[in-house]
């Protein structure tokens, strides 16, 4: 390819998608069962890519943390989201999509910051694959409503439920 050919592109390319590819090192893939975040892990793409049960657990927030969880398998077990303290969790909300019939549903978090788990178990409440998740720490402590919540997931079926609880 020509400079000349490297500059267009590079001119296309809105700043928001430049460095949007991630490499390994930008990329946490989970395996079943439980795992806990780190600070080191703010930034990453994290792959639900087991479809048994997986459990991760996000570190103390720091200002400006941030996840992006993405689904590549339709789970068999719950695939949860959790809080590292109960009663200290999410605000905002997710827009819920079923893959087989036409339907939709948007949920939020309780108002109080306290529901402290995502649930999704592929059908009713997201994590079939598609599903998109980023989380933002919106303090430097642990307390209610200190991680902020948006994205899609994707749930297989008619019906379509709030994938948010307390612990």
């Amino acid at each position: 390819m020509s400079k000349r050919s490297v500059n267009l592109l590079r001119t296309r390319i809105s700043p928001s998608m430049e460095g949007a590819m991630p490499n390994s090192a930008g990329v946490k893939v989970l395996a079943a069962g439980a795992t806990t975040l780190t600070a080191a892990d703010s930034g990453k793409t994290i792959v639900f890519a087991a479809a048994a049960a997986t459990t991760v657990t996000l570190p103390a927030p720091r200002l400006g943390m941030k996840f992006h969880f993405i689904s590549s398998i339709l789970a068999t077990g719950d695939h949860e989201i959790i809080a590292a303290t109960n009663d200290h969790g999410f605000l905002g909300g997710l827009s819920l999509v079923s893959t087989t019939a036409a339907k939709a549903a948007a949920f939020s978090a309780a108002i109080d910051g306290n529901n402290d788990y995502i649930t999704m178990n592929a059908t009713t409440t997201g994590g079939a694959p598609g599903t998109d998740i980023t989380i933002v720490a919106l303090a430097d402590a642990s307390a209610a409503g200190c991680w902020g919540v948006s994205g899609t997931a994707c749930g297989v079926g008619s019906t379509m439920a709030t994938p948010f609880a307390d612990a």
